[in-house]
């Protein structure tokens, strides 16, 4: 199943759980992420964050995604969004893996603290169904203890990247205010 057919269960799921899901206008055939965009990540990413350390970028996908997306919107003048899920990297387990169990088991007792890690995956999605992703590759350089390859962004369209692929769960943030693991000041 490709990315497309995925992110379709990702919204039918989103809406079942009864989670407000972005306006979405349909998938588009333009692509978004150009040479030009993504030459212009680093520099974007800082002014978004300021002088982020790799340490700070690990394990931080969902605050790190959630408060780029507004950026990303302004930068590539389309909608983005929020994407939760898991990685497909051929193993067993797969990467950030969980189910529609662990999803109810959220929504029926949420988190009362802040902090914690939680085993899920978070990016952005393009209505061309390209993604980026920020985290990824630092996450997995800094855990593995690896000498290159920090700073790394994933960028481009989902079904194209090799040795690995995106496993769109849930669309939009509700999940994480509705869950505990969102919490907005007013």
């Amino acid at each position: 199943m490709g990315y497309s057919e995925e992110w379709k269960s990702a919204i039918e799921r989103s809406e079942r759980y009864g989670l407000a899901v972005p306006k979405q206008t349909g998938m588009a055939q333009q692509r978004y992420l150009t040479k030009e965009i993504h030459d212009r990540f680093p520099d974007v990413v800082r002014d978004a964050f300021g002088n982020l350390g790799y340490e700070d970028v690990v394990a931080q996908c969902m605050s790190i995604h959630y408060r780029l997306l507004p950026v990303m919107e302004d930068l590539l003048a389309c909608p983005v969004f929020f994407t939760i899920g898991w990685v497909d990297d051929g193993t067993a387990r797969g990467m950030f893996r969980f189910d529609e169990e662990f999803i109810q088991d959220k929504l029926q007792k949420p988190s009362s603290t802040l902090g914690g890690q939680t085993n899920l995956h978070a990016w952005l999605t393009l209505p061309s169904m390209e993604v980026i992703d920020v985290s990824l590759v630092t996450t997995i350089v800094v855990v593995q203890n690896l000498k290159k390859g920090h700073g790394g962004v994933l960028a481009g369209p989902a079904d194209d990247f090799k040795g690995f692929s995106y496993k769109p769960m849930l669309v939009g943030d509700d999940f994480l205010r509705k869950a505990g693991m969102l919490f907005e000041f007013n």
